[in-house]
């Protein structure tokens, strides 16, 4: 998969040294940029800096930390994405600066981190509240001692805010835009357009309205024409999206029950790499309560049981190369003899026995967190499923979504319309806040001409870092 020159962009722009947003809706690819940046952007740096075009000498490797705003998020991100929360050391967030600023001085390993990342990114910046955004500016100015927003500190904000808003019970809720600290340091916003996980025009027209909350009369047509197709008679069944977590356990716990077999139980377990600093016990609190919030956030049960016919979904990119990545929908269709692991046959054909999968553990890297990588899927909520591309979908896109953005989201899971199926729809659960609105129509008469655009691009910081961007063969996974 080659980037595309909206994906160029970016990266040009973050080379250059600028601050940037990367924004667009559910399917561009924007998880496969970050892909890439993780992978290329500290040897393009380092051949930048070594070129004429460089304006300073680098001394060390540049660093790159990924951060999202909830665990489960974090863990889509790849092994050494962290929640945001944790890399900044500031717990919940309360408090005022200057209380945290003196919680992360008393941390050495959260100070190292403050002052040697170059590039921090952080994906799903819709979530983030404009307050946090403040404190997070005041505490990189505090700590790096520099007053340049961030504390110099290079950002990639990374989102949609026509998905799901900031948790707040504050009335009424600020995005993370709103805040001065956007305004002070984002520098240049850049918002895919071209959609990679939806292919059918058809379906990207639909998608493209539900997003800004005004479906047209025809995009109403096609999706009541999804509520009335058959899915049941499917080997694999859809996974139903719902908005509340009650219904999605009610429905899961009740088809288990109903199936007839032997049931397995598989329990995620503690595993250690042999690099265990001296001294550590399992029983230390500090790495209790980091189990506790992995088992919380993270997408693997911490207890599952599993019968032949279970419906169930893959929640890590196991095998790329012939289709098995973090969505993948399959069935159990019978267990190993001699290691009782389940053997799953997918939407795509293929048929493997599921071992187990790997994830590390905050602030603990020479422990992971060990399960069989599946979770029931006859239903997951429209949380959960943020970020993640669903071979087949049941959505509910009715009344009862009760948030800005979650019955797009839901929407947009499915890869396209031969895979999506609708357990209710009500134009009415599509709606878009006019803050968001208001946002994207000032950024876009904010935006460059493309001929500046091209202009900035064309002989620029990639091609002065050498690198062939056009060509690469790593498999992308779930776009978002």
């Amino acid at each position: 998969m080659s980037l595309t020159e909206e994906q160029r962009t970016v990266i040009d722009f973050l080379l250059r040294g600028s601050n940037v947003a990367m924004l667009g809706p559910a399917g561009v690819g924007k998880s496969f940029v970050l892909s890439i940046i993780d992978q290329e952007l500290p040897g393009m740096m380092k051949r930048l800096s070594d070129s004429s075009f460089g304006q300073v000498q680098r001394v060390r490797p540049y660093k790159i930390q990924m951060c999202a705003l909830t665990g489960c998020a974090a863990l889509l991100l790849g092994p050494k994405a962290k929640t945001l929360h944790s890399w900044a050391g500031i717990g919940l967030g309360k408090g005022t600066v200057q209380e945290l600023y003196t919680k992360i001085r008393r941390n050495r390993k959260v100070m190292q981190q403050w002052l040697t990342t170059d590039l921090l990114i952080i994906d799903e910046i819709s979530m983030m509240t404009g307050e946090l955004l403040n404190k997070l500016n005041a505490l990189g100015k505090k700590i790096r001692n520099k007053p340049v927003p961030f504390g110099g500190l290079q950002l990639l904000l990374v989102g949609d805010f026509f998905q799901l808003p900031p948790v707040s019970r504050d009335e009424p809720v600020q995005f993370a835009f709103e805040s001065d600290a956007w305004k002070e340091s984002i520098s240049t916003c850049v918002e895919l357009t071209q959609i990679q996980r939806q292919k059918d025009p058809v379906f990207q027209k639909v998608l493209k309205e539900a997003r800004v909350g005004a479906l047209s009369a025809e995009s109403c047509a096609i999706l009541r024409a999804c509520e009335g197709k058959n899915w049941r008679a499917n080997k694999i069944k859809p996974t139903l999206l719902f908005p509340r977590r009650a219904e999605v356990d009610m429905i899961n716990e009740s088809n288990l029950k109903a199936l007839q077999g032997a049931r397995h139980v598989y329990k995620a377990r503690l595993v250690y790499d042999g690099k265990m600093p001296v001294g550590f016990l399992e029983s230390e609190e500090g790495f209790q309560q980091a189990i506790t919030r992995m088992d919380v956030d993270a997408a693997y049960a911490k207890e599952m049981e599993l019968v032949q016919d279970s419906q169930v979904m893959l929640i890590a990119n196991v095998d790329p190369a012939v289709g098995l990545v973090n969505g993948s929908r399959g069935v159990i269709v019978g267990f190993c003899g001699a290691t009782q692991f389940p053997i799953v046959e997918f939407v795509n054909g293929v048929r493997r026995p599921m071992g187990t999968h790997s994830w590390p553990i905050e602030e603990y890297p020479f422990a992971c967190r060990t399960q069989v990588p599946l979770r029931l899927a006859w239903a997951v909520t429209t949380h959960r499923a943020q970020g993640a591309s669903l071979d087949a979908a049941l959505v509910d896109i009715g009344a009862s979504n009760f948030e800005y953005g979650q019955a797009y989201v839901a929407l947009s899971r499915a890869r396209s319309l031969d895979a999506l199926y609708v357990h209710d729809f009500d134009p009415i659960a599509f709606k878009a806040h006019n803050k968001v609105k208001a946002f994207y129509k000032e950024m876009i008469s904010a935006t460059m001409e493309k001929e500046e655009q091209d202009r900035v691009r064309n002989g620029s910081a990639i091609q002065e870092a050498s690198i062939p961007m056009e060509k690469n063969d790593r498999e992308p996974g779930n776009e978002s």
